[in-house]
Formats: structure tokens, sequence, C-alpha cells
């Protein structure tokens, strides 16, 4: 490309009236999804992603030693989730782009290895807005639920995007002034030695008795983000499709404005580019590719399962995601005590306030978890979670009692 030629500009899709009333339509109606990266929780599954988050955790990675501990067999990571479906669908407002905003995870229970789970998502009201980013907006609200193939209900997930065009988006990031952050070796000497030093709780117990408030919870380091960074979790946790080849083209000329034209080789490919591609950041108004939010959240799962060691156990987890994580940004992951109670399961839990902060200080995915913790008169919270069981077709029905599901949907 000469320095004189403009770069491809990502399709322009428009926010009309006509389009908002047509996603109006699919409020409370069972969205299908267009594509799901694991349609079973394998341990292959599992191991890939892993790799793509950088978690070496033995828990999720030696099948001997999760035998050993209280699952009592193969576990698969919460945030795996997200790979069977990601809580959202990108529906409606054809090339108008989609911000995922924030999710909020409950589990009811650990998440196992070898099954395929029961997915409905479906969505539950949308609000036109004004952004700061991105001016006049479309805000998407879902709901998925998540259960064994016997039906037995694992978590469920309250998810939002913001719809915006591409054209406002760029002329207000434009404005933002933001560069890359690029590291001399000096500076990055005292963060990989920090890196390597981490250590995780693992078989330890952290008993609830001797949590206080006010007490910090885990440091994780995650980046400086890099091209493998994205392509490695590509592999484990793919949010969208992205064939090659014939199969890419395929699609690109069922849906064209899911894909732009590469200015460098003249080749089309997807949008989802802006994750690793600066003429496809650039040209949507960004400094840099940046990471997904919810490879950003996985990483949070981390945190907390590493925080908590191996007998903790996760009930919720809410975030929301705030500015880019670009190219060369390194974010500290860590949360504060905040509260410490024994909830209405009669599971002891803390509740933490958790941070996602930029190298310049900023708060990238502020949010909150609840973690049950073990107690020294023998409660043990993955017990406990294991030993509930709340049914698929009856929390649908208490969740959407008019939800209009898929043909063929079992019910």
């Amino acid at each position: 490309m000469t320095t004189t030629e403009k770069p491809a500009e990502l399709a322009q899709g428009l926010i009309t009236p006509e389009g908002v009333a047509k996603m109006q339509g699919l409020v409370q109606v069972e969205l299908r999804r267009p594509f799901i990266l694991n349609t079973q929780i394998t341990y292959d599954a599992v191991r890939k992603y892993c790799w793509g988050i950088g978690d070496d955790n033995p828990l999720y990675l030696d099948e001997d030693h999760a035998r050993g501990t209280e699952y009592g067999a193969p576990v698969a990571p919460q945030g795996l989730l997200y790979t069977t479906h990601p809580t959202y669908v990108q529906v409606g407002l054809p090339g108008v782009h989609g911000l995922h905003a924030g999710t909020n995870w409950r589990f009811h229970g650990p998440v196992p290895t070898g099954f395929t789970p029961k997915v409905v998502c479906w969505l539950n009201r949308i609000e036109e807005r004004e952004s700061t980013l991105a001016g006049n907006s479309v805000w998407v609200f879902f709901t998925t639920v998540y259960a064994t193939q016997e039906g037995r209900v694992i978590a469920e997930a309250e998810s939002y995007s913001i719809r915006s065009e591409r054209r406002k988006s760029r002329e207000r990031g434009k404005e933002s002034g933001k560069q890359m952050k690029v590291w001399t070796p000096e500076e990055l000497e005292p963060v990989e030695e920090k890196i390597l030093a981490y250590a995780r709780r693992g078989g330890e117990d952290r008993f609830w008795d001797d949590v206080e408030v006010g007490d910090p919870a885990g440091e994780l380091l995650k980046g400086p983000l890099c091209a493998t960074d994205m392509i490695a979790w590509y592999g484990g946790s793919q949010p969208v499709y992205q064939p090659a080849h014939g199969m890419a083209l395929q699609h690109y000329r069922k849906h064209p404005k899911w894909a732009f034209r590469n200015p460098q080789i003249g080749v089309l490919e997807p949008n989802i580019r802006v994750h690793e591609s600066m003429e496809a950041a650039r040209s949507s108004g960004l400094a840099a590719p940046y990471d997904v939010g919810i490879q950003r959240h996985q990483w949070l799962f981390q945190m907390l399962s590493d925080w908590g060691g191996d007998a903790a156990f996760v009930k919720e987890c809410s975030v929301q995601f705030r500015g880019m994580n670009y190219f060369g940004d390194l974010t500290t992951l860590a949360g504060t005590v905040t509260e410490k109670f024994v909830d209405d399961d009669g599971d002891s839990v803390v509740r933490l306030e958790v941070h996602s902060t930029h190298q310049d200080g900023r708060d990238i995915m502020p949010g909150s978890a609840l973690v049950a913790l073990p107690r020294r008169d023998g409660y043990r919270p993955v017990a406990a979670a294991s030993s509930r069981s709340l049914d698929f077709e009856t929390r649908l029905a208490e969740l959407a009692p008019d939800l209009q599901r898929l043909p063929g949907t079992a019910r």
C-alpha cells in the first residue's frame, strides 16, 4: 500500500427505525446460534482453551490431578462455557458494529467434561441510547442458560452488546489520541519476572474463616498483548465463524458486510481481523488491534480460581468492558474483598470488587464476583454445588415464561 492510498474501511451499516423495529420483533424469541466452537466439553477442548488464555492449572490440564481433588473427575474451567456460546448473537442491523459490553454469570454447579451441553439464548430487550464512543447506539440484552445433556443447569449468563455505526466510531476514535504502547527491554524485564513469579493457591485451602473484608485478591498479569496471544486465544475460544479458503469466500458472498478487503494484498477478510490486523483496527478508528471482551473475562475467571484454590467455587462474576486493551497493553487482574457472609444457599461466600487495570492506571473491566470458600468446620463449596440440581426446562419457564422456542427444541 502506498502512502497516498487510504486503508480499506469495514462495511458501514446504518441504525434505522426499520432495523430497530425488526430487532424488536425478536424480543423473547430463542435465537439461532450461527457458530459454536465447542459442541462438546472434552479434555481436548479444555486443553486448547487453557493454552489460549495462558492457564497452566493442573486442575484442568492434569486429569489424574483432578480426580484427586474434591471434584473426583476431570473438570473444565468455568470460562470455557463461553466457547459453547458467547452469550450473545450478532442479530439484526447488518454492517452496524457490535461491541460486547458486559456479562453477568451465575453458576449453579461445576462444569464437567465429557458431555454435550444444552444451551438456549434469547433476546431480552433492546434500548436506544446515546453512547460516549459512538453517538446514537442500540443496546441489546441477552439471556443464556447452559445445562448438561441430562438437563441439569450449570450456569446462566446475562449479556449486553452495544451496536453503533462504524463511521461515527471512527470519527470519535480519531479524537481519542491513544497510541500503541511500545516497550523497551529495560521496561519489560521487571514485568516478565513478575509474570514468572506468579503462583496460584492450588490444593492449599483458602478458608472463609480466615478471610477479612479489605483483603487483596490475586494479581494476575496478562500481556503485553500481541498477535500471538490473539492467535492462541482463537484456537481455544474462537467466538465467531472464521473458515479459510473457499469456505471463507462462500461465507463472504452470503454475508458481504461480514468482510472487508485487505488493502495490503487485496483479499477479503472477516471484520474480526480488527483484533489482530493494524489496517482493520485503524479503519474502525482505533489505535491498534485489541483484545476481545470474552477473552478478558476468561482471564478474570483464571484469577478467581487461582486465588480461591481448588476447593473454592465461583458462584457469580459480573463485568463491564470499558475501553480497549490494545496491542502492547499490560493488564493486571486483581480484587478486594468487600463482604463476607453466608448466602441463601447456605454457602460461605466472599464478595470481591474486581478490576482489570491497564498500565496507565485505567480500569478497563470493573466488576464483582461471589466466591464460595471452604470452612474449618467441614463445609466444602464444591460438594455443596455438586449436590444441588436445577432443571433446565423449569428454569427456562421461570426466566422467560413467554419464550418462543425454536422448532425441534425439547420442551
